[in-house]
């Protein structure tokens, strides 16, 4: 058995080099590649944007076609797609996946040439591939953190403008002139997209897609609404603002309230590794056995997935929806 999963991983490292290989070739060595980024890039360049395009206009015009082939049958490549618009890095989708599958091959190779467990080097070869994931998905958490902060203000100046006799569309791109990114780099996407015909329901829904934010969901559901049927928008965002604030008070009271459950799951996390490490200065050879010995093996697969259990159930427990 375990002759056949070494051999079976050999195959798929291989498998991963060439494609790596044939990755390369394409991005930077294709000549029909190169000529139709060229070719894009003159395109951008002729185009009057105002200095720049908006992004979701831009990421059309440099995505290429082995990533529009993957992200037009895999819905997991699709999320990627977003996940990697939502961090706003220079990145593009494909790059990213490119990065883990070398992680992944890198660290599976180094393994076999080690004869590493083969169980345990998979689970290993995946956590170290699924790093550039959590980099981006922990930087376009920021990002929406920092949106929705200055997301009320937002709503006030548009209420504000919209008071004075402008339109809209000319609020928008006022915010997208005053307000610092990610915010104004938003809104300043919607002013340039509606501009240049985007309908604007189909706008602010792209909106919705690249942030993600529960408060954004509420203002564009809102616009929506009020685009149908009329009203006082003013006084909708208005009132709307002012929900949003009492909703960061109560996410503030909820926070605080959870953070003895938060500190618990980061004491009981880290301990067996702080006393792993603490055994291994003081006696080498009595930890040496986990993983030498199958045995060993075994008890450290049991333990690692009851910590993952258990951080889960800690992290489910302190997670209150506001």
């Amino acid at each position: 058995m375990s002759t056949f999963l070494l051999s079976l991983s050999v195959f798929f490292a291989v498998l991963l080099i060439m494609w790596l290989v044939y990755w390369v070739w394409f991005q930077f060595f294709d000549p029909n590649n190169k000529s139709k980024n060229q070719r894009l890039k003159e395109i951008q360049s002729t185009i009057q944007w105002g200095g720049q395009a908006p992004s979701s206009l831009r990421t059309n015009l440099e995505e290429h076609a082995l990533e529009a082939w993957l992200r037009s049958r895999s819905r997991t490549f699709e999320k990627l797609v977003n996940l990697v618009q939502q961090s706003r890095t220079s990145f593009s989708a494909g790059s990213v996946l490119g990065l883990m599958l070398a992680l992944f091959t890198v660290v599976l190779l180094a393994g076999l040439l080690n004869k590493t467990n083969i169980l345990f080097l998979l689970v290993f070869a995946v956590a170290i591939a699924s790093t550039p994931l959590f980099w981006l998905s922990r930087k376009a958490t920021k990002l929406r953190m920092a949106f929705d902060a200055k997301l009320p203000e937002a709503l006030d100046y548009i209420s504000r403008s919209l008071r004075a006799g402008h339109s809209l569309s000319s609020a928008m791109g006022m915010i997208g002139k005053e307000f610092p990114d990610p915010l104004g780099g938003e809104f300043k996407t919607v002013f340039d997209e509606m501009n240049f015909g985007i309908p604007f329901k189909e706008a602010f829904a792209k909106l919705s897609e690249r942030v993600q934010s529960n408060d954004l969901s509420f203002f564009v559901i809102a616009l929506m609404i009020q685009h149908e049927t009329g009203g006082n928008l003013a006084e909708l965002l208005d009132g709307l603002a002012a929900t949003i604030r009492e909703r960061f008070k109560l996410r503030g009271k909820v926070r605080t309230l959870s953070s003895e459950g938060r500190i618990s799951a980061l004491v009981l996390g880290s301990m067996p590794f702080v006393f792993g490490a603490i055994i291994s200065l003081i006696n080498p050879k009595y930890i040496l056995v986990l993983f030498t010995t199958p045995q060993g093996h075994i008890l450290l697969y049991i333990a690692g997935g009851l910590m993952v259990f258990g951080m889960y159930v800690l992290n489910m427990m302190v997670k209150i929806k506001v």
